[in-house]
Formats: C-alpha cells, sequence, structure tokens
C-alpha cells in the first residue's frame, strides 16, 4: 500500500482545465485558425506604412477576431480555475492509499474506496497523474506530492498491476 497526501494548487487545477478545455477537435479548430490569422495579422502590420493608429483602424477586425480566437477561451478557463480554487473541496488535503486493489481516498470527514475498475485511463503527464473517470471528470495527484523518485516508480508499479496496458499511459521509470 502507498499513501500520498494531496493539496492540489491554482496551477495543477489550471493544467487540468487547460487539458480538458482544449481537447476537442472544435477548440483545436479555433486554435488554429486564430494562430493563423495572427501571423496575418503580424505580416498586415509589418508590411503596413503610415501612422500606427492608422494601421490598427484598418486591421481592428482582425484583432479582435485573433483575440477572441486565442485568448477568450483561455480567459475563461482562467476564471473558472479561480472559481473551483475557492471551493472548500479544493482547500482539503485529499489523502490516497493505493494498492493493487482499490484506492482509498479521503478528504475532510469524507471517504471511500474506489475500484480500479471505475477510471476509464489513467494517465502520467510531466506534472501529474490523471485517473479519468470520463473524458473530463479525473482524479488529479500531482507529482510534486511525492516524496522522491522512488514514490513515483512505486506508483507507477501499482498502477501497472491495477489495470490492463491499454487503460493506462505512463512515463519511463526514473
Amino acid at each position: 500500500m502507498m499513501e500520498i497526501k494531496v493539496k492540489l494548487t491554482f496551477a495543477d487545477i489550471f493544467r487540468y482545465n487547460l487539458n480538458v478545455g482544449y481537447k476537442s477537435i472544435f477548440s483545436k479548430v479555433i486554435l488554429l485558425i486564430g494562430f493563423l490569422l495572427l501571423a496575418l495579422l503580424i505580416y498586415n502590420f509589418s508590411i503596413a506604412q503610415g501612422p500606427f493608429l492608422d494601421i490598427v483602424s484598418k486591421n481592428i477586425i482582425l484583432i479582435i477576431v485573433v483575440f477572441l480566437a486565442l485568448l477568450s477561451k483561455f480567459i475563461k478557463i482562467w476564471k473558472i480555475t479561480a472559481m473551483q480554487a475557492t471551493t472548500p473541496t479544493f482547500q482539503e488535503i485529499f489523502i490516497y492509499k493505493f494498492n493493487s486493489d482499490s484506492i482509498y481516498l479521503q478528504y475532510g470527514d469524507n471517504s471511500d474506496t474506489v475500484l480500479w475498475n471505475i477510471y476509464e485511463k489513467v494517465e502520467e503527464t510531466k506534472n501529474d497523474f490523471r485517473f479519468f473517470v470520463d473524458s473530463v471528470q479525473a482524479q488529479i495527484v500531482p507529482k510534486h506530492c511525492l516524496k522522491n523518485a522512488d514514490e513515483l516508480n512505486s506508483l507507477r508499479k501499482i498502477i501497472e498491476q491495477a489495470l490492463p496496458k491499454e487503460k493506462y499511459t505512463l512515463k519511463k521509470y526514473t
């Protein structure tokens, strides 16, 4: 059994929300269009002659569209994360107890034992482990909560024992 105490930071929640927010094909297409229009805007400014405000006024629609395409979703995700980070749930310290049969989770006065088969996927990223119960909802175990490389590798081993290979994506052992 392995016990990990997790205190989520704003950055942990924000990284996860960005991943979920930009997961859909529609979001990726909007982002691509935004970058293409940004390139066009940069080109327009680089070849333009005359007073700066005249150049801006000629490109104002393009500037607005680029802003909306590239930043509006980012700002929305930031605001959602700020709201989530202030909720009592995210102020708690979560205690996870991992073994190859189940995960015991305790937060505040609440506790639950979750069987591994409830997870659709477990994904290790550069900064955390994400235990997805569906395509959007996941439990996050940040790597900064692990004490050392041995704990990191122990968690990987437990995940490998508990789930079939197609249900997890892990980094190489360090």
